[in-house]
């Protein structure tokens, strides 16, 4: 009788084992410590909902009010605790976006987007490699004269001596060195540096706060083409922006819409103020369309496979897009991936043959509520793609 109470321990031992390792509880362990109500648990995990009261004081006219606070005790079994969260149903309300918009950055500085060898009577040479500059350097200064484009570079190495002091930054850092140029058989001199200072190129507005005009789209940082690393912008703005056709992916070249907008910054209808890796942010100052739909953001892990939709720009007014979410991640910190969606509708995938570049921002909706942002495209599979969750997004780019 013992060795089977024995037996029926080690088995009963390694099923609760095996249940702590499994993706209900990783998910479990893996939740924000603020979840959504509608937040959905699966067996064997169980949830017991307590309701904390307590008092709070109005510095302004000493009232004390009684607030209640939800928080669920996660268990394995109802015996094995796994994790306590908060429960709030107030989550922030944003005007969902979904319109094309053209998205001009000006670099602070000129950015380094590759190297050139110079020839010289001494040989092949390159002053910028040998000063140990690295693409995606911005050079920000030369003598400590500020640089603010290429023109400007141009005209102060004109006006330089032999040898200058540069000033540069990497990765956030400001750095000096010393540079001695190199003179081509044309005489003129060269530090052996491609470099630019300016980028744009169309996205979607992904949502905005309706009272303060702050807005965040992509859902991507803008990065440069050539370093593949996020441009630090000085200045940047963003247009209006009509498309005019559609290039369908090909291979394992991504699709694109291709369209018209206005770089000149007396069009602008947002300012540009952060690029980071979740997006673009800044204050619209005027928008011709502006959004009638005020959502709720959805905490992320509210999100759940099924059917949903995107709002999208593709020909001449934003619309809504059938997909299907596939997968989702669960994430207890900002990730800039946690849902993975594939497009479901005829319409779209007749247009497009999936999501394509331009498509970025695209708000994903799912019960009502803004779940996601559009960020990339798989390119062997332009019908799928990843998702942001949209509580990221706002959290990191909106005050």
């Amino acid at each position: 009788m013992k060795r089977f109470m024995r037996i029926v321990a080690t088995l009963l031992s390694a099923l609760l084992l095996g249940w702590y390792f499994s993706p209900q509880v990783y998910r479990v362990l893996h939740l924000p410590d603020v979840v959504d109500p509608s937040t959905e648990l699966t067996a064997p995990v169980l949830a017991a909902v307590s309701s904390d009261a307590h008092l709070v004081r109005n510095s302004e006219d000493e009232r004390i009010a009684e607030t209640s606070e939800q928080t669920k005790n996660i268990t394995l079994f109802g015996i094995l605790p796994l994790k306590n969260v908060a429960v709030s149903a107030n989550q922030r309300t944003v005007a969902v976006g979904g319109k094309a918009i053209g998205v001009v950055l000006k670099t602070e500085g000129v950015q380094i987007v590759g190297f050139e060898k110079i020839e010289t009577e001494m040989g092949d040479v390159c002053p910028a490699i040998s000063a140990g500059l690295m693409e995606g350097d911005m050079i920000v200064a030369m003598d400590g004269k500020p640089i603010d484009g290429s023109d400007a570079f141009s005209h102060i190495c004109s006006e330089a001596g032999n040898s200058c002091t540069l000033s540069y930054l990497r990765d956030g850092e400001t750095y000096t060195v010393s540079l001695t140029f190199a003179s081509d058989r044309n005489g003129e001199k060269r530090i052996g540096a491609w470099v630019r200072d300016s980028t744009s190129g169309i996205g979607t507005l992904s949502f905005y706060d309706p009272v303060s005009g702050m807005y965040a789209a992509l859902g991507h940082g803008v990065t440069d083409v050539d370093t593949l690393k996020l441009i630090a912008p000085a200045t940047g703005f963003v247009t209006e922006a009509s498309i005019q056709r559609i290039r369908k992916g090909e291979g394992d070249q991504a699709g694109e819409l291709i369209g018209r907008f206005s770089v000149e910054p007396g069009d602008a209808i947002g300012t540009i103020e952060r690029n980071t890796q979740f997006g673009v942010s800044g204050k619209l100052t005027a928008l011709s369309e502006p959004s009638a739909r005020i959502m709720e953001i959805a905490q992320s892990g509210a999100a759940h496979k099924g059917d949903a939709y995107i709002l999208s720009t593709v020909d001449g007014s934003v619309s809504a897009y059938a997909v299907r979410v596939i997968r989702v991640d669960v994430q207890s910190s900002p990730e800039t991936q946690g849902m993975m969606i594939e497009i479901t509708d005829p319409s779209l995938l007749e247009k497009t043959g999936g999501i394509v570049q331009g498509m970025s921002g695209s708000p994903l909706i799912q019960d009502g509520r803004l779940v996601g942002v559009v960020t990339h495209v798989f390119l062997s599979q332009p019908t799928r793609g990843y998702c942001i969750y949209a509580e990221w997004m706002a959290k990191e780019l909106l005050p």
